[in-house]
C-alpha cells in the first residue's frame, strides 16, 4: 500500500495558508479599508496578525468569505450586526465540517485494488481500532481495522 502523510492535507487546506492584505480584501468585497478597518474594530472581522500591531493587515480566506458575505447582506437591508451574526450562523456548519475532517485526518493509504482509504484515526469506542473512510461509488463507507 502507498502511503499519504497527514501534512500533505494540511499543506494544502490550511486555514491561515492563503491570505490577502486589506487593499485587496477591499477591492474583492467593495468594502472601503476604512469601512474594514472599523468592522475589524468591532470584532466582526479579525486579521491573522492581529497580536502584530503596526503590521500590514493580513485576512485569510474565512475572513475573505465572511467579509463578502456580510457586504451583500448589508446591501439587502441588514444592519452590521445582524449581517455577521447571520454570516457567522452560516458558516457554523462548514466549520464543522472543516474541523472534523482536518482533525480527524491521519493521512491515507492506497490498497493494492486502488482504493483509497482515509485514515481518520482512532476510533474512540475502542482504542484497538482504527476508522478508515473511502468512496464506493458515489457514497462514503467507513471501515473499521485493527491497529498495528
Amino acid at each position: 500500500m502507498a502511503n499519504g502523510s497527514r501534512s500533505d492535507f494540511r499543506e494544502m487546506f490550511h486555514k491561515g495558508q492563503l491570505t490577502i492584505g486589506i487593499s485587496e480584501l477591499s477591492k474583492m468585497t467593495g468594502v472601503s479599508p476604512r469601512q474594514l478597518r472599523y468592522w475589524q474594530k468591532k470584532g466582526y472581522i479579525i486579521p491573522k496578525n492581529q497580536d502584530e500591531p503596526g503590521r500590514a493587515r493580513i485576512y485569510t480566506m474565512r475572513m475573505v468569505i465572511k467579509a463578502a458575505a456580510m457586504s451583500n447582506l448589508l446591501q439587502t437591508g441588514y444592519t452590521l450586526k445582524a449581517a455577521a451574526a447571520q454570516v457567522d450562523e452560516r458558516m457554523r456548519p462548514a466549520q464543522t465540517m472543516y474541523h472534523v475532517l482536518f482533525d480527524r485526518y491521519q493521512g491515507f493509504e492506497v490498497a493494492d485494488n486502488g482504493e483509497i482509504l482515509v485514515d481518520l484515526g482512532t476510533f474512540d469506542p475502542d482504542p484497538t481500532q482504527e476508522l478508515y473512510a473511502k468512496l464506493v461509488g458515489d457514497q462514503a463507507e467507513f471501515e473499521l481495522k485493527k491497529k498495528n
